[in-house]
């Protein structure tokens, strides 16, 4: 019965991985500073889109993934935005970077404009850490649930990997294909 109920749990959060393909909702963000931020102000780069939790064990193991993007694709233009739903734990993110080592921007959203963002009913879960992926023209290409929602052979590396390589491209480029070895 525990294996049904896992198999199930995974079954239903690996469907959540998508390809999107249509413009981006808008997104406020409002940053550590406290500065409100548009999403939309991010067109015209790329944008990977973190949401997660400062307590969730799989967001603090994705830390380091999310600061590998950072630093082998910020100086190619990427743009990285990671929110949390809960102003309470935006307190707690000076001690998420000592404890974790990250360095990209971080704010909070309101809980509904998360919901709306990924298009999900109120009803449902949201699962933490979730993704997406934004081209340069602010087309949503691609989002998925990290952590335990991975497709097998795969690891959260790999999947971040390819999604940023495929917003990164120009326009009209071939995506890549993630390779399973790394």
């Amino acid at each position: 019965m525990i294996r049904f109920a896992t198999t199930l749990l995974a079954f239903a959060v690996f469907a959540f991985a998508e390809d999107v393909n249509l413009p981006a909702p808008e997104l406020e963000v409002k940053m550590e500073s406290g500065q409100i931020v548009k999403l939309s102000s991010l067109k015209g780069s790329p944008v990977l889109v973190e949401f997660f939790s400062t307590t969730c064990p799989h967001c603090q193991q994705s830390a380091a993934s999310i600061e590998k993007m950072l630093r082998n694709y910020g100086p190619k233009g990427l743009k990285i935005v990671a929110v949390v739903t809960d102003e309470v734990q935006r307190l707690g993110f000076a001690e998420f970077r000592q404890k974790y080592g990250a360095t990209y921007p971080m704010g909070v959203v309101q809980r509904d404009d998360s919901y709306r963002f990924f298009n999900l009913s109120v009803m449902k879960p949201f699962y933490v850490p979730s993704y997406a992926f934004i081209d340069k023209n602010g087309i949503m290409k691609t989002r998925f649930v990290g952590g335990i929602q991975l497709p097998p052979g795969s690891t959260e590396l790999i999947e971040l990997t390819k999604n940023v390589e495929a917003i990164m491209k120009p326009a009209g480029a071939p995506a890549a294909k993630a390779s399973a070895k790394k």
